[in-house]
Order: C-alpha cells, then sequence, then structure tokens
C-alpha cells in the first residue's frame, strides 16, 4: 500500500471517526485507513476489520503522559498529529489526516495525484475575504490561522519529513489553545509554515474541506447524480465541525451567519450525517468521558491545574513518575493550592453564543471595570488592562504558586 488516511480522536469522538471511516474507505477502498485514540488503552473497544487501531501510549512519544496532563482533550489530540504522520510515513508513501467530524462523499485521489509534485498540502479556511459583521470572519482567521489543520497531506519526501519534525515540536511543546497569546493548538503553526517549506502548497480546491466557515462562497447541488460545489467541482468532504447533532438546521455552533434552515442544501447532507451519527451511538460501545480529565483516583483535573502544571512539566519536582498518580508531587501539589476537584463532570467548552446566558455576570464585571476606570484614570486603567490580557494565559503567572 501506498496511501494512508489517518484519523485522531478520544474514545467519546468514536461514533464520529468510524462514520469518516465508512466514508472513506467507501469511496477509497485502495488506501489503508488509521484510527489512533488519545485515551487510556481499553481492551474493550472495538472497530471494523478495516480500521486499523492506534491507541497513543504505544506511539512512542517520550515522555507522553506529561503533555497528556499539559494539555486539555482538544490540545491533545490536535498536538499528537504530526508526531503520527511521521510514523505512518515510515510505512506509506502518502499520508493524508482528515479530523474525525468529516464526512468523505467522493474520492480523493486528486490529493494524492497533487503530491506527485508537492510534499505538503493544505487548504485555507475560505478563498473570499469577508467582513460582515457576523462570525466566522477576517478577525477570526487572525485568532485561528490561515490553514484548517483538520486536512493536511503530507508525502515521504525530504521536506515534508522536515515540516513534521518541526511542527511537532512546537505542537508538543507550545500546542496550547490561548488565543491571547496568539497560540492556536497545531493549527496557527501551519500559518507561518510556507515562510519555510517551500514544497507546501495550498490547494484552491472548492471541494476540499466544506465547512460553516466558507459556505458564503460554496454552495452544494447535483450534476449528474453527483454531488458538486459552486456547479464546478466533485464535493470531496464535508467537515461538520462544532455541529449540533440535534439541530442539524443550526449548521454550527461557532457561526451566526446562516440562520436556521437557510442553507437547504447544506442542511439536507447534515441532516443525513446526524443520522450516521446516532447509528453508530447506538451500535457501538464508547465512555462519553475523556480519562486524561482525571487522576487515578477519579478525581477531576481542573484547567487551571493543567496550566500551572505546563510551566513545571520540565523541573525535576514534578518528574517522580506520573503526574496522574494519586501520590505524587503533582497531586500533592494540586492539593495545596486547591487545584483539584472530587466527583465532579466537565461541562460544554464554551464559545462566543454563551456570552448571552451570562449576561447578568457580564454585567457585574462591566460595574467593576468602570469603578477601576475612574480610580485608575484612563492611563493606568489601559496598562491594567493591557497587563490583564498578558496573565489572562495562567501560564504567564508563573510566579502565583511557589
Amino acid at each position: 500500500m501506498t496511501n494512508a488516511c489517518l484519523t485522531i480522536c478520544s474514545i467519546n469522538y468514536l461514533p464520529k471517526a468510524l462514520v469518516l471511516a465508512d466514508s472513506y474507505i467507501v469511496n477509497n477502498p485502495a488506501d489503508d485507513f488509521y484510527l489512533l485514540l488519545t485515551d487510556r488503552k481499553i481492551n474493550s473497544i472495538s472497530v471494523p476489520e478495516n480500521v486499523n487501531l492506534l491507541w497513543v501510549e504505544d506511539l512512542g512519544i517520550k515522555n507522553w503522559e506529561r503533555y497528556a496532563f499539559s494539555y486539555d482533550v482538544i490540545e491533545f489530540n490536535t498536538n499528537v498529529k504530526p508526531y503520527t504522520l511521521l510514523k505512518l510515513l515510515e510505512k506509506y508513501e502518502n499520508v493524508m489526516y482528515l479530523d474525525p467530524d468529516i464526512q468523505v462523499f467522493s474520492s480523493l485521489n486528486s490529493v494524492w495525484e497533487e503530491l506527485t509534485e508537492q510534499a505538503i498540502l493544505v487548504t485555507p479556511h475560505y478563498f473570499e475575504p469577508i467582513l460582515d459583521g457576523h462570525k466566522p470572519d477576517d478577525l477570526e482567521l487572525l485568532k485561528f490561522g490561515t490553514f484548517n489543520l483538520g486536512f493536511v497531506a503530507v508525502s515521504n519526501k525530504p521536506d515534508a519529513v522536515a515540516f513534521l519534525h518541526w511542527w511537532s515540536d512546537r505542537c508538543l511543546e507550545f500546542g496550547y489553545y490561548e488565543p491571547q497569546s496568539g497560540l492556536g493548538v497545531d493549527q496557527k503553526w501551519v500559518t507561518i509554515a510556507p515562510s519555510f517549506f517551500k514544497s507546501m502548497k495550498v490547494s484552491f480546491d472548492a471541494g476540499l474541506n466544506l465547512a460553516f466557515w466558507n459556505l458564503h462562497e460554496r454552495s452544494i447541488s447535483t450534476v449528474n447524480d453527483k454531488l458538486v460545489v459552486n456547479n464546478d467541482v466533485d464535493l470531496k468532504f464535508i467537515h461538520f465541525s462544532s455541529f449540533d447533532e440535534k439541530n442539524p438546521g443550526n449548521i454550527a455552533k461557532k457561526q451566526d451567519r446562516f440562520a436556521m434552515d437557510s442553507r437547504p442544501d447544506f442542511v439536507v447532507l447534515a441532516k443525513d450525517y446526524a443520522a450516521k451519527l446516532k447509528s453508530k451511538s447506538e451500535s457501538y460501545s464508547f465512555q462519553d468521558f475523556y480519562s486524561f480529565d482525571y487522576f487515578e483516583d477519579g478525581a477531576y483535573i481542573t484547567p487551571a491545574l493543567r496550566r500551572f502544571y505546563s510551566n513545571r512539566r520540565h523541573c525535576d519536582t514534578f518528574n517522580d513518575g506520573s503526574p496522574f498518580a494519586m501520590s505524587g508531587n503533582v497531586r500533592r501539589f494540586a492539593e495545596k493550592h486547591r487545584l483539584v476537584i472530587k466527583d465532579y463532570k466537565p461541562g460544554q467548552r464554551l464559545n462566543f453564543k454563551n456570552l448571552n446566558d451570562a449576561s447578568k455576570a457580564v454585567k457585574v464585571i462591566n460595574f467593576f471595570l468602570k469603578v477601576t476606570l475612574r480610580i485608575l484614570g484612563p492611563l493606568n486603567y489601559f496598562n491594567l488592562m493591557r497587563y490583564l490580557a498578558h496573565i489572562s494565559s495562567i501560564r504567564h503567572q508563573k510566579d502565583l504558586l511557589k
């Protein structure tokens, strides 16, 4: 085999990964398909025979548990991506990565054809600039990066291997989701990659990586029984990022450009995707929690603890064994500073739409900010806001806890 496709997720995303696997394999039967699970290894997880299952603890990442403890579920899933691609390039001529929340609709041979001349292939979030007061737009691109790394393809060429080493080193050490610090997990790094790796190609195939962030420039229709984009190219795959399974007509949770059911060309496929997810959820046994969110005794690892630990993970004091251990120095540090919570299950990640749910809290905060402005005056208030922006990353609060 010369070509392989990889996806990465934790066990709670398994239904999505299996929908992707089905859709990829039926449209690309000559390729191998790999699923990397970033969770504690358990024997009860089963996948179809045509899906090659990998576990993060078997990849060979040095001190991998330190990274699993430093990063949250999204950060860790994305940050092991380049390392895993490197491992697969030891066996395959070409490897493609696809996010688990993707469904494939046609052959992706065009991607392999692109790699005959180039070593690295990526896609921009969108091709046509937009700044219409809705999200996402060009301002969002400045936060999250030019390219969407839910898709990337690489060939076994020196420049691609060098790129993956460069990318992996930065992801494992600095793969945080902190837009205020200019960091955006694995994705933001690749914005600067074309300056260093000349064989990186940007694909402008509108059939690749169709998603809520580029619907303003793309439409879906059926021509000669085939799904096409903009009446021009085959629809290769849809990236159902931020997908609301209970309300597929909503398009995505992280957008406000399109009203409910206002894009029937997309929604009809979204409803079918939701049905497939439901079927997989009913057919396969999987856990709905992330095992690296907890110490060995089940105590919850708070996001604040992860960030305080990340500044100390290379210190000898914290290298006395697994950071997840009940009796290690990390646990003692967490108990001392009240950074661990027992009998807690993490909630949903918040986005800009959640501000409406916290309107009372926002009003209280704004009241205290107004008082602070009057006390400090405009110059000192401005400098205070700049300082708060800096320390809003807990990683920058190095001296807060000793």
